[in-house]
């Protein structure tokens, strides 16, 4: 028999109509204390705004910019898109407004949220003077595409990452939901920004399947903490800086974990030793990893037990087919670094992109997003790097991530990025960005030498540091190397 399915927009009635007291949202505020929505709050406020977004012609296949800060304002946003069938689009409010611009034009969206004068947008304001919309909900639509994620790639470039599928699932059968264990009743506290794919999709999937949701405007380490211990979430969902920055706090001991039931990390590579200090922490079993990409290529998941067993790994596939490739598209042998192509679901990635050319397809549907990997005989992928970013360095390969993991084992650095920066004799040389714990004295280049040259090899070890104050990574903990290298002549 089949199951019933049901879209955001109605799953969300029904659950306003059963539980309408309870709290469906909250936002931790940055100057303090909270917002909240119940669930029939956030019902109303999404099929008051739809009927506001049906006056501007939004309705299926409307693209419509959500160009907010983290915020209550954002989930409701997105659910009232939701309500129309229209297809989200989440872009950095702090966005330099030419590549913000680029973006809208490849999509050329119905509506626009935005406190941006320009954008002549619906505002935040204007969100909440709503008083003459219908609570009622607007007529069920299905959302397909269902979300259209910015990007800038490796090569800085804009595009849109549009998922063409259609949210339409049994209450109880989410795809993701299943994949990260969560279920109706659950809390997930996500706390990188709502414009990125990750927060983004498990915020509103965990909203879909009956669970609260925590988010909050800007990522601190210390708050964060303290959120965990304030609103008790059974499922956090971060990024390996993040890790990072709470692993170095000093309230990370003190801190109450116990309601954790998984803390999912993804997004980029993690350092063997932050994921040590978490699996000490919490537990091996609650540290898991997903690897993939918004164009879901393909999906791997490990948690901690497992990875103890194969340090390093990001697990097997889930639903996935993994093949390591040479330049050439020829096979490797176990344990040899290549490109990784995966094929999930038996078929090729579904995504279409907006700006830039569609990947590579070979064997029926096989496809890769640039990083560089390999799998062991069990057939267990191990990351490299990304492909654009690896460093060829007097012929050897130098893989960033592994030479940044190092340098942030160092008490003094608080983060690094490495690059290769052009060279005469070696063709690229190794250099290092770094952010020191105190900008005022920072580590000389002989004691990272020293550091360095106990853990790795020696043409691996930087021949140049450079000291910056904070790198700059985004809200979601990344970093553009290619724009890096570019400014510095590389």
């Amino acid at each position: 028999m089949t199951k019933q399915t049901m879209t955001p927009g109605a799953r969300l009635t029904q659950l306003a109509a059963e539980r309408p007291d309870e709290v469906a949202l909250i936002v931790e505020l940055w100057a303090g204390g909270d917002e909240r929505l119940t669930w029939k709050q956030l019902e109303q406020w999404a099929n008051r705004l739809a009927h506001r977004l049906a006056e501007l012609s939004v309705g299926p296949q409307s693209f419509v910019v959500i160009n907010l800060p983290n915020g209550i304002e954002h989930v409701v946003a997105t659910q009232a898109v939701y309500k129309l069938g229209a297809c989200p689009m989440p872009v950095s409010h702090r966005m330099p407004a030419a590549e913000r611009d680029q973006l809208m034009e490849l999509a050329s969206p119905t509506a626009v949220f935005s406190d941006a004068a320009e954008l002549q947008g619906i505002t935040r304001s204007e969100m909440k003077a709503l008083d003459h919309h219908p609570v009622t909900p607007p007529p069920d639509a299905i959302p397909q595409p269902f979300k259209a994620i910015a990007s800038g790639g490796s090569t800085g470039k804009p595009k849109l990452i549009v998922s063409p599928g259609a949210f339409n699932y049994p209450i109880d059968s989410h795809p993701f939901a299943g994949l990260l264990g969560l279920v109706d009743g659950d809390r997930l506290y996500s706390p990188g920004p709502m414009y990125h794919n990750q927060a983004f999709l498990f915020t509103h999937v965990a909203l879909f399947i009956g669970a609260s949701a925590v988010v909050n405007e800007k990522f601190d380490a210390d708050r964060t903490l303290a959120a965990v211990e304030r609103y008790r979430p059974t499922v956090l969902n971060v990024v390996p800086t993040m890790m990072l920055r709470m692993l170095r706090s000093s309230a990370l001991q003190t801190s109450d974990l116990s309601s954790l039931r998984k803390l999912w990390h993804l997004a980029a590579p993690c350092a063997d030793w932050v994921k040590r200090g978490w699996i000490d922490r919490i537990g091996a079993s609650k540290v898991c990893e997903l690897w993939s990409s918004t164009e879901i290529t393909g999906i791997t998941v490990i948690d901690g037990e497992e990875w103890l067993q194969r340090p390093g790994s990001v697990g097997k596939g889930y639903h996935t087919e993994i093949r390591i490739l040479d330049a050439e598209r020829r096979p490797v042998a176990p344990l040899e670094v290549g490109e990784i192509f995966t094929r999930a679901f038996d078929g090729p990635p579904q995504y279409k992109y907006l700006g830039a050319s569609q990947l590579e397809l070979i064997d029926a549907g096989f496809a890769s997003v640039g990083d560089l990997g390999y799998v062991d005989a069990e057939g267990y992928l191990f990351l490299a790097d990304r492909r654009v970013d690896l460093i060829i360095s007097g012929g050897a390969n130098v893989i960033p991530a592994e030479v940044e993991a190092i340098l942030t084992l160092h008490t003094g650095v608080r983060d690094a990025a490495v690059i290769g920066l052009k060279d005469d004799d070696l063709g690229r040389r190794v250099h290092a960005l770094l952010e020191p714990a105190n900008f005022s004295a920072p580590p000389t280049q002989e004691e990272l030498d020293s550091h360095m040259r106990k853990h790795l090899a020696s043409y691996k070890v930087p021949r140049s540091y450079e000291m910056i104050e904070a790198l700059p990574r985004d809200e979601a903990g990344k970093i553009r190397r290619s724009k890096l290298r570019d400014e510095r002549g590389g």
